[in-house]
């Protein structure tokens, strides 16, 4: 019997369990809630569990740490942090110096002058800065206001230097229609007589141009031609077409004119044209007839008779060029009166016309200089806005961390004592390039220094000059002040393992230390001010490789937020841009 049968078979038995059983069905019951509830609470669905930590605002300092051992090197060898000429040489061997004193200078060149641009640069950022924190004074806002006036009228002045120029241009064209329309009129006889002359001598010129056809297509003047000269046939044809071309050309002119008696005048000019070309080539005829040896078929009669045939058309097509040039010179003369006048308006028309188009230009501009004005009047009203300070003051910083880079690049041409001590040597002379060695050898008043061992991960970070310290093992609890001295180029094996030697020089004499003795030292790297870090471990990648760290909202939902990483501290917290102090982060989820 299955379990769901038997329990089909006792539910109608319960009413009858309760009344005859009630304390062990109560018991019973009560067994079952806990059975129930039990299951529930091992199969129900866990929440997860985090490691979080809260982002934190403030300052992330990155170390360089390895074990440091008190090492004796009383002989410093000094270099300059740059190159360059040898300027100064402020001590001579057996020379005694203390910690910081100058050495020697190289020629600093533009970097003294560098230095004051760069603080007249800072004065002057922080001058704006100034007057955008008080903000502008009402004689500022007077003078904006009595510059937005004077544009205001100088636009006014244009638009009325632009009413008088309309309307100074329309009378002018209304003048020149006047006398176009009374030349048109008055040399409206003329136009039309020049025209019939036109007509009427391209006619005669068309006429006398087809004597040219006449003669070629005599047989005996073929002949003669094929015998004696037949590329001149060419030639011939070629100045028919050109003239025949030229005639076409000033019908159509002449057909296009109307009233207007410019274009009549340039009529006349293209039919006198036509004209003469259609007479050189009658003279090219006539030469050719003239030149050709008699045949049997071309006779001494025949060339005469075809001269003469020549000679009648030639004339009557210089007839056609002389009617039409006395044509062209009546026109001429009784146009050449309206020619002034038409000159003379149209110049006025010109001349109102660029006025015009200058007035029009000064509007636009002065409109352009009003909302400029208005709105530099505006922002003197207003006062400086968050922004505006905020970008101000970030010039300030930038300018003193142009200054600051000044300072440092100058003092690289100055080699310090770093130690109190004797001069041993000075390889240096003023003049001369810095020599390959040492410029300076200094035996130092305290023979130690710390020597450590960084690994090839860490030691691009160390610079020389950087600033650290060494706990030493007996002296627990006491810091010394050192600074970066010496950087190995080459690697040195340690157990295996490249490593890069450094040595690092006290900042103060201590006589209680003893060679060997070893501690914890650290070399600070980098300081990063009032920055937002998490710990490293904190950072992930998402799915296309950009680095991100998961934000615990309040409402328990997990946010990967996309940020951009900087300096790694010592402590193991990375610098992170994209997330605020006080944010939530998860470090760790527990399975």
């Amino acid at each position: 019997m299955s379990f769901l049968t038997r329990t089909t078979g006792i539910f109608p038995r319960i009413p009858v369990i309760l009344k005859t059983h009630p304390k062990k069905s109560l018991a019973a019951g009560v067994l079952v809630a806990l059975l129930i509830f039990g299951l529930w609470w091992i199969t129900r669905p866990k929440a997860p569990e985090y490691i979080t930590v809260s982002a934190a605002k403030g300052d992330l300092i990155q170390t360089v740490e390895a074990v440091g051992t008190v090492v004796s090197e009383r002989q410093l060898e000094l270099k300059f942090s740059a190159a360059g000429i040898v300027a100064r040489v402020l001590v001579k061997e057996g020379d005694r110096v203390r910690a910081g004193q100058r050495l020697a200078e190289l020629k600093s060149g533009g970097l003294g002058a560098n230095i004051a641009s760069q603080r007249a640069a800072l004065d002057s950022a922080q001058a704006d800065l100034r007057t955008l924190e008080e903000g502008s004074r009402p004689e500022d806002i007077a003078i904006a206001e009595a510059d937005l006036e004077n544009k205001q009228a100088a636009l006014l002045a244009a638009e009325q230097s632009l009413t008088s120029a309309e309307e100074n241009l329309m009378l002018s064209q209304q003048q020149l229609d006047i006398i176009r329309q009374e030349a048109s009129v008055s040399l409206a006889g003329q136009v039309s007589t020049s025209l019939s002359s036109i007509n009427e001598e391209l006619t005669a010129s068309e006429n006398a141009l087809s004597t040219v056809d006449d003669v070629l297509s005599r047989s005996d003047v073929q002949d003669a031609i094929s015998k004696d000269q037949p590329a001149a046939l060419n030639g011939v044809r070629a100045q028919q077409r050109s003239a025949q071309d030229a005639i076409s050309a000033a019908r159509r002119k002449a057909a296009l004119v109307g009233d207007d008696y410019r274009a009549t005048l340039e009529a006349l000019r293209a039919a006198q044209s036509a004209a003469v070309t259609s007479g050189n080539v009658l003279d090219t005829l006539f030469i050719l007839i003239s030149s050709l040896r008699e045949t049997s078929y071309f006779t001494s009669s025949s060339r005469e008779s075809l001269k003469a045939s020549i000679a009648t058309d030639r004339s009557t097509i210089d007839g056609a060029a002389g009617n039409l040039s006395a044509s062209l010179s009546s026109l001429q003369n009784a146009s050449a009166g309206y020619d002034t006048k038409i000159g003379s308006a149209e110049a006025s028309v010109v001349s109102y016309t660029g006025t015009r188009d200058k007035a029009q230009s000064d509007i636009a501009t002065y409109r352009s200089t009003i909302r400029s004005a208005q709105a530099a009047l505006d922002l003197k009203r207003a006062g400086a806005r968050p922004g505006e300070l905020d970008a101000a003051r970030a010039r300030v910083r930038q300018q003193q961390a142009l200054l600051a880079r000044a300072h440092a690049e100058f003092a690289d041409t100055v080699l310090t004592a770093p130690v109190s001590g004797i001069v041993t040597h000075v390889n240096i002379r003023i003049g001369e390039s810095l020599p390959v060695g040492a410029a300076v050898t200094l035996l130092g008043e305290s023979p130690y220094r710390i020597e450590m061992f960084v690994s090839e991960i860490d030691i691009p970070k160390v610079q020389l000059t950087q600033s650290g310290s060494v706990e030493l093992d007996a002296f627990r609890g006491t810091h010394f002040a050192l600074r970066v001295g010496d950087v190995d180029p080459s690697a040195t094996i340690k157990d295996g393992v490249p490593k890069y030697r450094v040595r690092l020089d006290f900042v103060y004499p201590h006589t209680d230390l003893k060679i060997g003795m070893t501690g914890d030292a650290a070399i600070t790297t980098g300081i990063r001010k009032d920055v937002v870090h998490v710990p490293a471990r904190a950072v992930l990648e998402d799915s296309t490789g950009r680095p991100m760290v998961r934000v615990l909202q309040e409402n328990g939902k997990v946010e990967e937020r996309v940020v951009t990483v900087g300096m790694e501290g010592a402590a193991g917290d990375s610098e992170v841009t994209g997330i605020g102090s006080g944010e939530t982060i998860i470090v760790l989820e527990k399975k």
